[in-house]
This record gives C-alpha cells, structure tokens and sequence, in this order.
C-alpha cells in the first residue's frame, strides 16, 4: 500500500514541468536536470501533481542505486560549460558555475601541455570546498591540443567549481573548451494511465514528503519502468492585474461623507429657516 503526506491544497510553487507519459499505467521515471537543480529547495519540495491537484507517491534515485555500467551511465549528464579565467601573479584561475549539480569531474582541453599543478576547491555561499589537486600534463603528446580529465570523490551541494592552476613557467594556460560530468538523480512513480502529470517545485516552505512502499532496486527487478522526460519549465506568472487602489475607496468615501455633510446643512438651513418665520 502506498501512504501519502496530504496535499497542501495552498502549496504555491514558482515552476512546473508537464511530464511527457505516454498515458499508459506502469512505472515511469524521469532525470532531474540543471532547471530543476537551480530551482528546488534540495528536492524538498518535488510533488507529482494529477491533473485534479492531487499528489503522486514518488521516490528518488540515483547512481548509487544503479546496478550495472549501463544503468550507470544513464544517470551522467556530461556538458560543455562556459567559464571565466582570471590570473594572480603565476597562477590561473578558472571559475565554473554548477548550480548544486552533483559534478565528479572537469575535462579540460588545453592548446599546449606544458607541465602544472592544479588545485580544485567547491565554492557555496561564503564556504569553500577543497576537492582535489595534483599535477596536469605532465607528458608531452605530438597533438595540437591535449585532454585531461580530473576527478573527485567528495561531493557537496555548491554553486561553482574553482580551478587553480598554477603555472611553472609563469605563462597563463590556454583553454580550448572545459566539459563537466554530472551525477544526475531521478524520480520514480507509478503513473495511473487516466491523468496529465506535472512536476511542481521552487517553494522552500515545504519539507521533504514521505511515502512508503516504493522500493527502486525491488521495483527494477521486477517491473518494467519506462523513461520519460519533462517538457519546457513554466515559471508561474506574476499577476498584473492592478487591484483597486485606496485613493479610490478615499474617493467613494469623500464622496459619502460629503453627502451626509450637505444633507446636514440643508438640515440646519431648514430649522433656521423655520424659526425665522
């Protein structure tokens, strides 16, 4: 049986993403990629959400759950990346934003392989990570260019990669192009086969819900789970209708009590007006 936190019928959240079944009942599961990272709270607030507001039991996965090479690989997200490079005195330094996506390891092609020694550092709000270090290009390679890829174990939620670089012979690296791979999650359901799904997130007031019967590595043995994908983000739109502004109610209210006010005087004029007949 599966249980449910009840749906908060007042939830407000800031996007949704249609999830594209084929509107078939079974086990259905899709990757949570970098708009999702950037905009829940830690996966705190996901909902599966039916087309009549209800909720959807779901559970999260990841690499750690996978059980072949292939399966593995499923969960890596690997991107060409922009990044920033700055020097102080020798040393290069290469900023790379991840937006709390589980990073592992930066592949970095470089014009020239010159012998260095780097070291990698996470970087989340004013705290600061160290990842890795060691030395680059240390062989020579008849190529134009050459490859090298560095990697970590320790994994925290941060917002950029910091990579510095320090060069021996005081000449700035050249970078061709910088790819990261990603460890990317999924969320797992059951879909009814009767009802558009959505995933709804970015609302940091909700906590993690809590479901039970849904196992991942039972559920792979012994169900069949389909892959789907989340369509375009939708960001909830912010009213522009323009609500009716006080100066408007000081007006009707003006307007009202100047009433009372004249009635008042022609009220007084009136009594006046008798006794001097």
């Amino acid at each position: 049986m599966l249980l449910t936190t009840p749906v908060n019928a007042g939830s407000d959240f800031q996007y949704t993403r249609l999830i594209q079944t084929d509107n078939f009942k079974g086990y259905k599961s899709v990757v949570l990629d970098k708009a999702v990272y950037a905009h829940s709270d830690h996966f705190d607030d996901l909902r599966v959400i039916n087309d009549k507001g209800e909720e959807l039991p779901y559970i999260l996965t990841s690499f750690l759950d996978a059980s072949s090479e292939t399966e593995i690989k499923s969960f890596v997200l690997t991107q060409e990346v922009q990044f920033s490079t700055t020097q102080d005195g020798t040393d290069s330094i290469i900023t790379i934003q991840v937006d709390h996506l589980n990073a592992f390891r930066l592949e970095l092609n470089a014009e020239e392989v010159n012998a260095r020694t780097y070291g990698l550092f996470g970087l989340i709000d004013t705290s600061t990570h160290y990842l890795s270090e060691g030395e680059l290009f240390t062989s020579l390679h008849s190529d134009s260019s050459v490859k090298k890829d560095i990697e970590w174990i320790n994994n925290p939620s941060i917002d950029k990669l910091r990579l510095i670089i320090h060069n021996r012979e005081g000449k700035p690296i050249k970078l061709k192009s910088v790819t990261v791979y990603y460890h990317l999650s999924k969320l797992l359901f059951k879909d009814p086969g009767n009802s558009q799904l959505w995933l709804a997130y970015g609302n940091d007031t909700l906590r993690s819900p809590i479901y039970e019967g849904l196992n991942y590595k039972a559920l792979s043995k012994s169900e069949s789970v389909t892959q789907t994908e989340l369509g375009m983000e939708v960001k909830k739109a912010i009213s522009t209708d323009t609500p009716q502004t006080p100066t408007k109610y000081k007006l009707v209210l003006i307007s009202i009590l100047t009433v009372i006010v004249l009635l008042m005087l022609f009220g007084v004029w009136t009594l006046l007006k008798n006794k001097n007949k």
